[in-house]
């Protein structure tokens, strides 16, 4: 990517100094929030709130403006009223500022003729000059390494992932929802109107960082579709791209555009042409993370056949027919491994082919593992769906819950083909979605979720053959 660009980009997500202008003694104002974001993360840089009402906010001296600062700031954030935005923009680029992230709303995606005026005089403000600018109407960037934060209460999390999200809503509660299945961020950016810096900017600086792993996106318009698909092409097969589109319908777009200002499109023109580009295209937030767990703790699969184990059986059958509405197979087991599996269980209410229906079988400690291990050991499985629970109650574990969960673990240590796990959805389940998440063993509510989030895996890591529906 550019080289100034990037070196913008690098000083926004990783300031030596930051200004909030807007930040109060009201200790719920927006600009009081974004500094209290700060020190939560334990910002190690200069830190200038600017406020000429005040001579201190939150212990620190407080600077009537930007350009009463002893410095020129990598980093300015403006929580201000929207009127005021233009003339301060044009201070901090006078001033030498970096960039501006405008938390503020109230401009063209009010779909008022006073908010789209705004933004031009924004735009003329920084014509000519190095300051470059996220949003307006956005909650601005988080940065594990470089201490900044979106909103008061985040926290360094030393993750490999990045995403962009033109709602900064969202990208919140990304954060904090994929905090629960051990998925954790190196950068978020909430982009807002992106009237400067858009998606196809962010998404070449991500994609061009050797620590990122990948990148996900929440996007209503893809401001610069070109340049946001080429970068996207050129990182196929290596990094993925998840995208949750928002507005792909009628009522979608209308709510898009007075959210983001954003302009429709043609929703199918779109979704070919990021296929064509290798983006994993997903229709909602549980979706987003389901294939984003999927793509971070699987290994690369060998094919698509997939080995189903289930003490449920009525959850059994639901798992093959996910797996093939996904574009997945039954794998057909060897006869050495049918052998194996009719070794370790009851001969009645069982199944030792694929679906593997354990039954009873799973109540004795220790043969649900030894059956992922078999169906691992099985030349023709690539893929292996666990489904939990065991029609047995023991010492407050229903349904073996916590015992099999265990087992998958255990199991884990010496399966080495991709594994996925399904609990049935239930409130008490959280723990063991936790542990299964914490031993590397992505674990989703339903069939349906495992095996799309399966086949979007199998989809990223093959040359040819096409997403999931």
């Amino acid at each position: 990517m550019d080289r100034r660009l990037k070196e913008s980009l690098d000083r926004i997500f990783f300031p030596r100094s930051v200004a909030v202008v807007g930040a109060s003694t009201e200790t719920d104002s927006p600009g009081s929030l974004l500094l209290r974001s700060l020190l939560d993360m334990g910002f190690e840089g200069r830190l200038y709130p600017i406020n000429p009402r005040h001579e201190e906010v939150m212990g620190l001296p407080c600077h009537p403006s930007i350009a009463t600062l002893p410095e020129s700031v990598d980093l300015a954030i403006l929580s201000v009223p929207p009127a005021a935005v233009p003339s301060l923009v044009g201070e901090c680029a006078r001033r030498g500022v970096a960039g501006c992230v405008v938390n503020t709303a109230g401009f063209s995606e009010t779909g008022r003729e006073e908010g789209r005026i705004l933004e031009e005089r924004i735009l003329e403000a920084i014509r000519g000059t190095s300051l470059r600018l996220v949003g307006p109407n956005c909650m601005g960037v988080y940065s594990s390494r470089g201490k900044v934060a979106l909103f008061a209460g985040m926290f360094p999390g030393h993750g490999r992932l990045c995403m962009i999200s033109q709602s900064g809503s969202l990208a919140s509660i990304t954060f904090l929802t994929a905090l629960e299945r051990g998925l954790t961020f190196d950068r978020i950016v909430s982009s807002g109107n992106e009237l400067d810096l858009n998606c196809a900017d962010f998404l070449e600086y991500f994609l061009e960082d050797p620590e990122v792993e990948m990148v996900l996106a929440y996007l209503e318009e893809l401001r610069d579709a070109r340049r946001f698909l080429r970068a996207a092409r050129r990182a196929r097969g290596s990094k993925p791209v998840i995208l949750m589109k928002g507005g792909r319908t009628p009522g979608g777009s209308r709510a898009a555009a007075s959210h983001t200002a954003a302009m429709g499109g043609s929703s199918e023109i779109l979704k070919g042409a990021l296929r064509q580009a290798g983006v994993i295209q997903v229709r909602d937030l549980g979706e987003m993370l389901d294939t984003a767990c999927a793509l971070h703790y699987l290994p690369r699969p060998r094919g698509k056949r997939v080995a189903v184990v289930s003490s449920p059986g009525g959850l059994a059958v639901n798992a093959a027919d996910a797996a093939e509405e996904a574009g997945l197979e039954l794998a057909p087991l060897a006869p050495a491994t049918v052998k194996r599996l009719r070794d370790l269980l009851p001969p009645v209410g069982t199944s030792p082919s694929n679906p593997v229906d354990l039954g009873f079988g799973a109540v004795k400690p220790g043969v649900y593992a030894q059956v992922l291990r078999a169906v691992d050991a099985d030349p023709s499985v690539d893929l292996i769906l666990a489904v939990g629970s065991a029609p047995a109650s023991r010492k407050g574990d229903p349904g073996l819950l916590q015992a099999i969960t265990e087992e998958m673990v255990q199991a884990k240590e010496e399966v080495r083909k991709p594994m996925v796990a399904v609990l049935f959805p239930g409130s008490f389940l959280a723990p063991h979605f936790l542990r299964l998440h914490s031993a590397g063993i992505p674990a989703y509510p339903t069939p349906t979720s495992a095996c799309r989030a399966l086949a979007c895996h199998l989809w990223f890591h093959s040359a040819s053959g096409c997403p999931p529906p």
